[in-house]
């Protein structure tokens, strides 16, 4: 993040700790429709979301020799196997033999005994780089047969800061040009490890469990003794983003404006001097959040991935990695453990109440969300999703029209 990026969060921090109103270009935002989370068809169309959007896959901790491989399945159909080549590079492939479809590796992640993926069913066996090389009973298959049009289809496959994603559609846009200025402003989740990971099954739709995190105006209900201790949302600065991303920085309680520009000001890196008095976090669209904050004595900043998954139209499955600067062989310091097992605590308390909150929906006693100047990020996830989708796949009562600026 360049310093006048980090500079003029501290002026929008300012400005939040100053207003007395939401600015008076900002709009007042109809309710985004209640039906737009119990709708059967616009589910189904949301879930073609996940097969055109960049999706989290890994970490390239992940993959530390040739032939280490991980086994995705997030959307309902075949699943996906990234596996490193001999060339150290990651690469993903639909898990789909060409003979007749059986899958080319069993299990979740691992290393595989040679240097092959080999069919499950007919022991077809193709290299690294999902080119055919193998086929037993070869005398029975016709000379015309073209082995060379046989390799594994390919999965857009990408690295970035050590975070690998995968996206389903050839056509989709380089992982780059999705992102955009998150791209290169964002610096600080290169050579971060996951130290601990958590799942949960919630009972709601997944929007409504993405759209509870990316807000702090809870926090001092829902939080009372633990992130209320340490966050001040009144400070909350925003950045809504196109493609749906948006960026969020919270002051730390007891934020000291004229510490926070003098530590920006002596850094050499200024995020990190930034990161002494604020949380960040990201929404990568459509379902990854990136709070990051910086505690630790050596100044680096840490990292929690949170992912939200559809399973139905009301369950979700959570998943989240707390993420620390690679470790090496060295034992976890007990401060570190505990760091892993405090943010379990922060998700169960975020997401108690989310049941209830589909529940009344679909008892109709709700009409849909009403978002204020600080919930705007909410405001901005859906009329993402329209955007995303077209207007021909949301009905006309349930639109959320793009009425915000974005900034990038």
């Amino acid at each position: 993040m360049e310093r006048k990026a980090v500079e003029e969060i501290l002026d929008d921090i300012d400005y939040e700790f100053a207003r007395t109103a939401p600015p008076a270009t900002f709009p007042n935002l109809p309710r985004i429709p209640a039906r737009r989370y119990l709708d059967r068809d616009l589910y189904e169309a949301e879930l073609g979301l996940f097969r055109r959007s960049w999706l989290f896959a890994g970490t390239v901790h992940e993959f530390p020799a040739v032939g280490s491989y991980k086994v995705m399945d997030k959307w309902g159909g075949a699943s996906v196997v990234l596996v490193k080549g001999q060339d150290q590079r990651i690469r993903a492939f639909w898990n789909v033999c060409q003979h007749r479809g059986g899958p080319v590796v069993l299990g979740e992640n691992g290393i595989l005994a040679s240097p092959n993926l080999k069919c499950v069913i007919h022991s077809w066996v193709y290299d690294l780089e999902g080119n055919l090389k193998g086929v037993p009973g070869r005398r029975d298959f016709h000379n015309d047969f073209d082995a060379g049009a046989m390799h594994l289809k390919h999965v857009q496959c990408d690295v970035w800061q050590g975070f690998v994603f995968i996206n389903l559609d050839p056509d989709a846009p380089p992982l780059k040009d999705w992102f955009g200025p998150i791209h290169d402003e964002v610096s600080w989740f290169d050579g971060l490890r996951v130290a601990n990971r958590g799942t949960k099954v919630l009972e709601c739709n997944w929007k409504v469990a993405i759209e509870a995190n990316i807000e702090v105006y809870h926090i001092n209900t829902v939080h009372p003794e633990t992130v209320a201790l340490s966050l001040d949302y009144r400070g909350s600065a925003h950045q809504l983003l196109d493609r749906g991303h948006s960026r969020m920085v919270v002051p730390n309680r007891g934020y000291d404006a004229a510490q926070a520009r003098a530590d920006v000001a002596r850094a050499d890196i200024p995020v990190n001097g930034l990161m002494k008095h604020v949380n960040v976090s990201y929404l990568l669209f459509p379902n990854h959040l990136t709070p990051s904050q910086n505690r630790r004595p050596d100044g680096v900043p840490t990292l929690t991935l949170q992912q939200f998954w559809p399973l139905g139209i009301d369950r979700t499955l959570s998943e989240w990695y707390v993420m620390l600067p690679d470790w090496g062989d060295r034992e976890l310091s007990d401060e570190e453990k505990r760091g892993s097992v405090y943010y379990g605590v922060v998700m169960d308390e975020d997401t108690a109440m989310l049941d209830q909150i589909q529940k009344a929906m679909q008892t109709q006693v709700l009409d849909g969300f009403l978002t204020s100047y600080h919930e705007r990020r909410i405001y901005h996830h859906e009329a993402s999703v329209d955007r995303a989708l077209g207007e021909r796949c949301v009905p006309a009562d349930m639109r959320v029209p793009q009425i915000l600026p974005l900034e990038g």
